[in-house]
C-alpha cells in the first residue's frame, strides 16, 4: 500500500475535525439544554422545555411505490417507527417503537386505495409487490417488521401484532393475535381469532382456520381457543388502544411538562391521563420534582406479556 498524498492527508485531516467539532458542539448543546429542567449554578429559574427526543424520518414517500397514509384518527405514530412507500394505517392502529412497514416493490404512484387494494398479483406489473394495509384498532409493536414483496400485506380489525414478529405478504384476520418473534410467511392466512404462539413460523401458504391455536417450527396446529380465550383477544387490541392514548405527545415533549401544560397544548388527551411520561408537577423553591403518583405505569393488560 502506497503512502497517502498531500490531498489525502488533507482530506483527512479535514474530516476528522469536522467530526470533533460536530461531536463538541452535541455536547455542547446537550449541557445548554439540560439547563432548562435540572438544578444548576446560574440561579435561573427551571422551565417547561420541549425536547425533541425523536428527529427520525418514519415516513418515506416513493415515486413509483406510492407514499404512507395514515388516518387522521390513528390512536398513535411511534416516532421513530418506519413507514416505507404504500402502507395504509387505519383508525385507531397503532405503530410501536422501532416497527417497520415496507411496502416499496409496487406499483402504486397515484395512490389508489380500493382499485389497487383488490387488484391480484397477476394484473399489477414492472413492480409485482403490493401494499400494507393495517385495520382499525390493529397494534404493530415494538421492533416488528411488515414487508410486501410479493403480494399484499393485509391486517384486519383488532390485530395484535406482537414484539419482533415478522409478517411477509400473508393476511391476518380480525382479532388475531401474532406471538412474539414468531413469523408469518408468505401467502399464508391467518383467520379471524385466531392465534400463532410465540417464536412459531407459519409456512408460506399455510392456512391458520378461525379460532386455532398454532405453535413450533414449522408451525402446527395445538388445539381450539376456548370462547373465554377467543374473547380476550378482543380484550388485547382495546386495551392497546387504551395503552396508545398514554403515549400521545410523549416523544415531542420530552416528557417534562406539568399536567397543566399537557392538557393545555393537546386538549384531546384524555383528562387526568399522567402516563405519557415522567411528568413533573410540583414546585419546591427553584426545583421541580416529581411525585411518586405521577410516575406510576400505565395500566397493562391482562394475562402478561404476548
Amino acid at each position: 500500500m502506497s503512502k497517502p498524498s498531500i490531498v489525502q492527508r488533507f482530506r483527512q485531516t479535514l474530516g476528522r475535525a469536522l467530526r470533533e467539532t460536530g461531536q463538541a458542539l452535541e455536547r455542547l448543546g446537550v449541557k445548554t439544554a439540560s439547563l432548562a429542567n435540572t438544578k444548576h449554578d446560574f440561579y435561573d429559574d427551571p422551565v417547561p422545555y420541549e425536547d425533541f427526543l425523536s428527529r427520525h424520518r418514519h415516513q418515506l414517500p416513493f415515486l413509483m411505490s406510492g407514499r404512507p397514509i395514515v388516518h387522521d384518527d390513528v390512536a398513535y405514530l411511534a416516532p421513530c417507527s418506519t413507514l416505507i412507500g404504500s402502507v395504509r394505517v387505519g383508525p385507531g392502529a397503532s405503530i410501536w417503537y422501532g416497527a417497520i412497514l415496507r411496502a416499496d416493490l409496487c406499483a402504486n404512484a397515484n395512490n389508489e386505495v380500493d382499485p389497487w387494494e383488490i387488484t391480484g398479483r397477476e394484473s399489477r406489473t414492472t413492480y409485482h409487490g403490493g401494499g400494507i394495509f393495517i385495520g382499525e384498532d390493529s397494534n404493530v409493536q415494538d421492533g416488528a417488521i411488515l414487508t410486501s414483496r410479493s403480494d399484499h400485506c393485509r391486517i384486519g380489525k383488532g390485530v395484535t401484532i406482537g414484539h419482533l414478529a415478522q409478517i411477509h405478504s400473508a393476511t391476518v384476520g380480525d382479532f388475531s393475535l401474532i406471538g412474539m418473534g414468531s413469523v408469518v410467511l408468505e401467502g399464508a392466512v391467518v383467520e379471524t381469532e385466531a392465534f400463532v404462539a410465540a417464536g412459531a413460523v407459519v409456512a408460506p401458504g399455510q392456512v391458520i382456520k378461525e379460532g386455532e391455536l398454532w405453535v413450533g417450527n414449522p408451525a402446527r396446529k395445538l388445539r381450539d381457543l376456548t370462547p373465554p380465550q377467543r374473547e380476550k383477544l378482543h380484550y388485547q387490541s382495546s386495551e392497546y388502544v387504551k395503552v396508545a392514548d398514554m403515549h400521545v405527545g410523549s416523544m415531542e415533549l420530552g416528557g417534562n411538562l406539568s399536567q397543566e401544560l399537557l392538557e393545555e397544548r393537546y386538549p384531546s388527551l384524555p383528562p387526568g391521563n399522567v402516563a405519557l411520561a415522567d411528568v413533573v408537577n410540583e414546585h419546591d423553591g427553584d426545583t421541580m420534582h416529581e411525585s411518586k403518583e405521577d410516575r406510576a405505569a400505565p395500566t397493562s393488560t391482562k394475562g402478561g406479556p404476548i
